[in-house]
């Protein structure tokens, strides 16, 4: 589902006229060729997390006449980089690619499939938040990412759910035993 809820977003940037790609940001910009990619966004995904306060605690599911057991759903937020790469000399016209992505996730932050009819079906909804950055933050993730600074923005995407059922049987409560004993007092 991490690719899937990625690439949404980059047919959401393509459908507004971004030229947007996936890519490993730190293999792009420390690559002297540049590697053909020029005036585009790239999307990196920089860290995922777990929200485990949306984590259901039931371990079954209830399937026809019987009971299958089951992990509970992973809910991940991912947080992804929006970096423009222009060639030398595309400063202004990055600052306007980045400008282009917030105005797009201005409009339409929420992704679900009233307003996204390509989003995968196991996936229920997206939700888009700006994660504003210290400047220490910001230096953090681009010595992180061993390069060279390029206009970029962050983005946290929410709701991303891994949820896999496998078809361990389990058994059915058919009788609760309960041994109550009475305790004399003198």
């Amino acid at each position: 589902m991490i690719f899937q809820a990625i690439d949404i977003i980059r047919q959401e940037l393509k459908n507004n006229s971004i030229n947007a790609e996936l890519g490993n940001i730190t293999e792009i910009v420390n690559d002297p060729n540049n590697n053909g990619v020029n005036g585009e966004v790239i999307i990196s995904l920089i860290n995922i997390e777990e929200n485990r306060i949306s984590r259901d605690p039931n371990n079954f599911i209830r399937k026809d006449s019987g009971i299958v057991l089951k992990n509970p759903a992973i809910h991940l937020n991912l947080t992804l980089l929006f970096t423009s790469v222009r060639p030398t000399g595309g400063y202004g016209l990055s600052l306007q690619d980045l400008q282009n992505v917030i105005g797009v996730f201005q409009k339409k932050f929420a992704f679900d499939h009233s307003n996204t009819p390509s989003l995968d079906p196991n996936i229920e909804k997206l939700i888009l938040d700006m994660d504003s950055l210290t400047l220490q933050q910001l230096h953090e993730i681009w010595s992180v990412l061993g390069g060279r600074y390029f206009p970029s923005v962050v983005y946290r995407m929410r709701m991303v759910t891994i949820d896999y059922v496998s078809e361990t049987p389990g058994s059915v409560i058919q009788e609760i035993q309960a041994n109550y004993f009475n305790i004399e007092q003198p």
